[in-house]
Parts: structure tokens; sequence; C-alpha cells
């Protein structure tokens, strides 16, 4: 019985540390886009700016493919391993990785995939 009284305390101890980084990979990365706007402001022009400096320099043009590539293999994986484990509302997955990051997105994904075992 104290095995399963440790695992299920661990599985929750996972999960809250999981949902914690969820969080944390929807703020941090919302209040740089959110302050950047705010000191641009909200135009077509500010958001073409925002997106050229992601390749405005050698340090950022390979962050930006380095991320760029991670998730897209996170993708094609995660896909996979959802289908193989049942996780629902996979969806999620490539709609978090392209509005916030994979920061927000594989957290999430591995949130989902704790629930659904």
């Amino acid at each position: 019985m104290l095995y399963v009284e440790v695992m299920r305390t661990a599985d929750a101890t996972r999960r809250r540390l999981l949902l914690l980084l969820t969080v944390i990979g929807f703020v941090v990365p919302n209040a740089y886009v959110v302050g950047y706007f705010r000191e641009h402001g909200v135009s077509a022009g500010s958001a073409a700016k925002f997106f050229s400096e992601w390749v405005a320099s050698t340090p950022t043009r390979a962050l930006t493919a380095d991320l760029g590539i991670t998730s897209i293999a996170f993708g094609i994986w995660s896909r996979g391993d959802a289908k193989d484990h049942g996780v629902k509302h996979w969806w999620l997955v490539p709609v978090g990785t392209g509005s916030v990051g994979i920061c927000f997105a594989l957290p999430l994904y591995l949130l989902l995939r704790e629930y659904s075992q």
C-alpha cells in the first residue's frame, strides 16, 4: 500500500509541476509580446517589424531555426504518441505551438498525456 500511495503522490506532484510549467510557458513569452506591442503600438507595421526581428541577427536566426525544427519534430512525434496513448485534445499542441511557442505546447502535451493514462 505504501508503494501505491507514494506513486499517487509522485503522479500528483508531476501533474502540478507540468501545469505550472504550462502556465509559465504561456505567461512568459506573452509578457514579452505584450511589452513589445505596448512599446511599438499595434499595427501591421509593428507586427511586420516584430517578425522581421526574429531573423535580424545570426543569434536570433539560429534560435529561430532551432525552435522551428524542434517544434516540427515535436508536432510529428506528439501526433503519433497521442494516437498510441489515446491522448485527447492533441489538436491543442499545434495550435499552442503556433500561437505561443514550444515552451507552452510541450508541457501542455505532457500534461494531457498524464491525464490520458
